[in-house]
């Protein structure tokens, strides 16, 4: 039988979810929660995807263990970036705009905040483990530049040099890092490294994502389309096709349980699909509210 899918979606008018009964990709809308609230980011577990996180703008950080239904404030922070790694699914991390990373080892029930020891002290904007090891961690800071930990959060480091500029967005593979600087895509493949800025084209980026696989694919969202790369940036394609994308895209993810898929939503309440790694997309939804994040998770 097949599995069936989950899909949330943070928009300005709280968190909108649909469901894939039967896993064919016919998605039905089951609800609206946390209305009149932005959802900047939604994370389900990956072992447990009734479990779903949100960070809610004036709302802090709230947890659902029915798939959405109901929610209750998991913690009062002012919640930038939420990560997790199917890898360790227990364990999560969230960025927060004072500065502030915490910890959960316990999918999201509790929090305990990462330790002071050389800890960026500027707002994190997005935070993102590393697509290989579970307990690599980077953030993206407002101020410039991207720190990284090696142990779970426990300690942190500068990543890479020559990087200035607010951080938007950050994308691991197992060759590098890319960063989204002020609209121009970035590269840098270890911590001693240089930043590489991309060629990717003159219209500036809002989004990255990352597909996994023996040859990576990097997506970069744009507010009129969405670049593909196979070569770590060197040479990008357009998507096919060319869709218009109202208001904007806003924001582009890789699909954690199907390394082929990839979603993205736009200001316009627009929400789209990839099967291709990312070489062709069609919109599955029209008429949500302004689209800020995805994720989608799998039950068993």
């Amino acid at each position: 039988m097949a599995k069936a899918g989950l899909l949330f979606v943070g928009t300005d008018d709280g968190v909108v979810l649909f469901s894939d009964p039967g896993g064919v990709g016919r998605w039905l809308r089951i609800g609206q929660e946390l209305r009149g609230r932005a959802v900047r980011a939604v994370w389900p577990a990956a072992n447990t995807p009734l479990v779903v996180l949100a960070a809610v703008a004036g709302a802090g950080l709230q947890r659902s263990e029915d798939g959405g239904q109901t929610w209750r404030q998991a913690l009062d922070a002012d919640v930038r970036s939420l990560a997790g790694h199917p890898r360790d699914p227990q364990a999560l991390y969230l960025g927060a705009s004072n500065g502030s990373i915490y910890r959960s080892a316990d999918g999201g029930a509790s929090w305990d905040l990462s330790p002071l020891n050389r800890r960026p002290a500027t707002s994190v904007a997005r935070i993102t483990v590393a697509a290989d090891d579970s307990q690599r961690l980077y953030a993206g800071l407002d101020a410039g530049g991207v720190w990284v930990s090696a142990d779970g959060g426990a300690s942190w480091a500068p990543y890479g040099a020559g990087l200035s500029g607010a951080v938007t967005d950050l994308a691991s593979a197992p060759d590098a890092l890319y960063a989204l600087v002020e609209g121009l895509a970035y590269r840098c493949a270890s911590a001693d490294a240089r930043w590489e800025q991309l060629e990717s084209g003159s219209e500036p980026g809002v989004a990255l994502a990352a597909l996994a696989g023996e040859q990576p694919a990097l997506l970069l969202a744009r507010p009129g389309g969405i670049a593909r790369s196979a070569d770590g940036g060197a040479s990008w394609t357009t998507a096919e096709p060319e869709l218009s994308w109202e208001g904007g895209l806003t924001t582009i993810a890789a699909v954690r349980y199907h390394i082929d898929t990839a979603l993205a939503g736009s200001g316009g309440g627009q929400l789209a699909h990839s099967e291709d790694r990312g070489r062709s997309w069609q919109i599955l939804k029209q008429g949500l509210p302004p689209i800020r994040s995805i994720s989608a998770a799998r039950l068993a």
